[in-house]
């Protein structure tokens, strides 16, 4: 069921193609139920080879039955058509790259845009699979000994694909929240290339941190465990639920050195900074996680993304009116699209001397390869993608204020 719910979500776009071909009007002046009916049983018909045709058919009338039975004739005709169509004709490979893709034209355009059509093919194939789910595990902890309290519970990993105290989840009969080594605040479900910026934020001990945008607290919790819990870290959200958790996730973890709050990223503070060290993860389009949040496929658009941009330039404007002189300040996001990403870091160091990018590339880990990106780390700034580091999409920049 989950994975004809993902699969059917994932490639919306792309049963919109089809289904419409056979209808008369526009597929979404149908109603709700009817559309998610059709596209639920032509996904089974397109993309799933566990059920056959036949069955995708009459579970799908039988559906509508229940659920919308003025559309069960139109239901039936439209997912007998699609049934028709020839192996070839259902090859995705053979439609424009927005098809084969699902990737609507306007997130593909910026796709191509930014990396060339070839490179955007390439991202938005990634983008179709999973990179898996990694774990965060203590470094007080040895690499033998996670792997055993894992392997009791039935979870079995694999080495991570760069990141040091990572592990990758492979099998497991379990929801890793059951796990002892879990409960026990010995490991944290984190992706690789998220467990990055906080390897970039580089803090040490007795630093005064804040994390904007903190929830649910995975880069909070791995700043703190990098310090040795010997810091001060200021840990704001906008929403108070998710504010507890952050509280939920440092109790577990046993951190102490984290003071969680209610705040917008965009005023807390004062003209007065405060802060040896600033994360900002700001709130972006999502197009680094299409893998594992199909959803976004189906809700970002253009629009969206440039509504987004003003928010995030004004959080990092405020993130660096809290920074030290001499301090760092960390810009982040779980996107490839460089309208919010390299752009926003170079217009903001344009307006403002005072900071200045500082190169990563000591700060990486040895088994990352740069792949022709050592000049972005020279000048503070890295994204990882999905086909290249096997991972989210991400980037992170690293400045720093004169002191």
């Amino acid at each position: 069921v989950t994975a004809s719910v993902y699969g059917t979500i994932t490639y919306c776009f792309t049963l919109d193609y089809f289904i419409s071909k056979f209808l008369n009007k526009p597929i979404t002046s149908l109603d709700g139920r009817t559309r998610t009916i059709l596209r639920f049983g032509a996904w089974q018909i397109l993309c799933s080879n566990k059920v056959p045709d036949y069955a995708a058919v009459n579970s799908s009338v039988e559906l509508s039955k229940k659920y919308a039975k003025s559309s069960n004739g139109l239901i039936n005709a439209v997912l007998h058509k699609i049934c028709a169509l020839s192996p070839d004709e259902r090859d995705f490979g053979k439609y424009k790259p927005e098809i084969e893709l699902s990737l609507k034209p306007e997130i593909f355009g910026i796709f191509k845009k930014d990396y060339g059509k070839e490179r955007a093919i390439s991202i938005g194939k990634a983008l179709l699979q999973s990179s898996g789910t990694t774990i965060r595990y203590k470094s007080s902890i040895s690499r033998e000994d996670i792997i055993t309290q894992l392997e009791n519970d039935g979870v079995i990993v694999e080495d991570s694909e760069f990141m040091d105290n990572c592990l990758k989840i492979t099998t497991g009969p379990k929801a890793i929240n059951d796990c002892k080594a879990f409960k026990d605040g010995n490991i944290f479900v984190q992706g690789e290339s998220a467990m990055l910026a906080s390897i970039i934020a580089n803090p040490s001990n007795n630093m005064r941190i804040l994390d904007c945008c903190a929830a649910p607290g995975g880069k909070t919790t791995h700043l703190a465990e990098l310090c040795g819990d010997n810091c001060m870290i200021d840990a704001l959200d906008i929403n108070e639920s998710r504010v507890e958790l952050i509280k939920e996730n440092a109790k577990r973890l046993g951190i102490k050195s984290i003071n969680a709050m209610k705040a917008n990223a965009s005023t807390f503070g004062s003209d007065n900074p405060q802060y040896d060290l600033v994360t900002a993860d700001v709130p972006c389009s999502g197009l680094g996680l299409l893998a594992k949040k199909p959803d976004i496929r189906m809700q970002i658009t253009y629009d969206r993304i440039q509504e987004l941009l003003p928010i995030q330039e004004a959080i990092l404007e405020n993130a660096a009116r809290n920074v030290l002189p001499g301090g760092s300040l960390i810009y982040s996001t779980c996107t490839i699209n460089k309208a919010e990403n390299e752009n926003q870091v170079e217009k903001f160091l344009s307006k403002h001397d005072e900071f200045y990018a500082e190169d990563i590339r000591p700060l990486l880990p040895a088994k990352l390869d740069l792949n022709g990106r050592e000049d972005l780390a020279k000048s503070g700034m890295i994204t990882l993608f999905p086909d290249m580091d096997r991972c989210d999409g991400f980037f992170i920049a690293r400045l720093r204020r004169r002191s």
